[in-house]
């Protein structure tokens, strides 16, 4: 039995194209199953909020297909690393029930307008929802700003495995960084190969922001068990890492 994580560009056609719905389904009547990344939850919902009226009833096909699959989303990033390294750390307090509570928003509002109300809901959570493009676009900001810091280091004496590493540090112990890249030989490697392109004159910030997504996304391959579905080729950026042969298109379902 195979166990697929979707990237965003796959779950954004389930609403463009029925027929990449109908796959998926095929897909799971025949055993395989699927998992879902908080983070593609998020930069879905950033395009429900920027898509406005006109792509609400698009982006609902999406989170009603979400909203079947709400028992299967992963832990955030941050936790799933920690737990695997032994060090357990998580940055927001965004439980997976408010990941639900996020995807039920849009799947049972008729329009845009309901969407955008139920943000003042007793017990909601999402009382920012309307401003997740600019929370969003900060983020990028932050995370973009670290990787080009990281690429004016001397190359010869920087290790992004132990700088990552030294995140998860408590009482000055962290985790071995061989270790980490044992287990996230794919997500380290397309980092590191970031920051390559980074030192070579590229702004990912502008041109392909896109990238942070991505990297999320590469830490989940840890689990064995997990394949990446994607539209995407990131031969060029993944060429070492095992984990790289549970990188695969749609048409592998």
């Amino acid at each position: 039995m195979s166990t697929y994580l979707p990237d965003t560009n796959i779950l954004i056609d389930i609403g463009k194209e029925s027929a990449v719905q109908a796959k998926l389904d095929d897909a799971e009547q025949s055993g395989a199953e699927f998992v879902i990344a908080p983070s593609t939850m998020t930069e879905l919902t950033v395009g429900v909020v920027k898509g406005g009226a006109k792509y609400f009833e698009q982006n609902k096909k999406t989170f009603a297909w979400l909203h079947a699959h709400s028992n299967a989303i992963l832990d955030a990033p941050r936790p799933f690393v920690g737990k695997i390294l032994g060090f357990p750390s998580k940055w927001s307090h965004v439980e997976k029930h408010h990941l639900v509570q996020r995807v039920d928003m849009v799947a049972s509002s008729q329009t845009f307008d309901e969407f955008l109300k139920r943000k003042d809901d007793a017990g909601n959570v999402w009382s920012d929802i309307d401003n997740a493009a600019q929370i969003h676009s900060g983020q990028l900001d932050k995370e973009f700003a670290a990787l080009e810091k990281f690429a004016k280091l001397p190359e010869a004496i920087f290790d992004f495995a132990v700088e990552f590493c030294r995140t998860f540090a408590v009482g000055g112990i962290g985790p071995d960084p061989k270790i980490l890249r044992q287990h996230f030989s794919a997500a380290i490697e397309y980092q590191e190969t970031s920051i390559a392109k980074i030192r070579a004159g590229a702004k990912p910030r502008k041109n392909d922001p896109g990238r942070y997504g991505d990297s999320q996304l590469f830490f989940y391959l840890a689990d064995p068990n997990i394949i990446l579905l994607t539209n995407e080729d990131f031969s060029a950026d993944i060429q070492h890492s095992l984990q790289r042969t549970r990188i695969v298109r749609l048409g592998a379902l």
